[in-house]
């Protein structure tokens, strides 16, 4: 699907569709068949289906899927009309908006080779996290234990009392 080749990563233009509702797969599917790069980087979510939580594999832009190509190659009348897609995103006028290639660089590098996103590397029993996203997103703790499953365990203040929460690894920055 995708070319992960650093230097053909910084020649590319890049470009975010939005997709019709619950329609990622189906356009991404249908994408790859034109000439184009096509990237839907995913995470482990939790989930809750009845009384159960379960970790599934989603799409970490819901609903959103980056393509790139040369600009004179992009075939925009075939991608606006490819199943699933809702529109090109840009502004009305000038065109398609285009992404920063250094951005589609990073987020490859983070995800391996099906696109699933990685935790940072560098994390370590003893280090200071920022929480970025969830129930517990902006908060600041010490990594405790890291399991198996790249999931943190770290201690939060929460109503005067320490408690002992974990987060998967794609949601903490390390600080310092």
């Amino acid at each position: 699907m995708l070319d992960s080749a650093p230097e053909r990563l910084f020649s590319t233009d890049w470009y975010i569709l939005l997709c019709k509702p619950n329609q990622n797969h189906i356009a991404a599917r249908h994408l790859t068949r034109l000439p184009v790069e096509v990237f839907m980087p995913y995470h482990m979510a939790t989930i809750r289906q009845n009384l159960h939580f379960r970790r599934q594999r989603r799409p970490l832009f819901a609903g959103y899927i980056f393509i790139g190509a040369d600009t004179e190659r992009m075939p925009w009348r075939r991608i606006r009309t490819t199943p699933g897609v809702s529109q090109v995103i840009g502004s009305g006028s000038t065109g398609p908006s285009k992404v920063p290639s250094e951005i589609i660089a990073g987020l490859v590098q983070r995800c391996d080779e099906h696109g699933m996103l990685q935790a940072e590397a560098d994390l370590a029993i003893g280090d200071q996290i920022k929480i970025t996203s969830g129930p517990f997103a902006e908060f600041v703790s010490t990594v405790e234990h890291i399991d198996g499953d790249q999931r943190i365990h770290a201690l939060l203040d929460l109503l005067g009392a320490k408690r002992r929460v974990a987060v998967d690894a794609c949601h903490v920055t390390r600080l310092g």
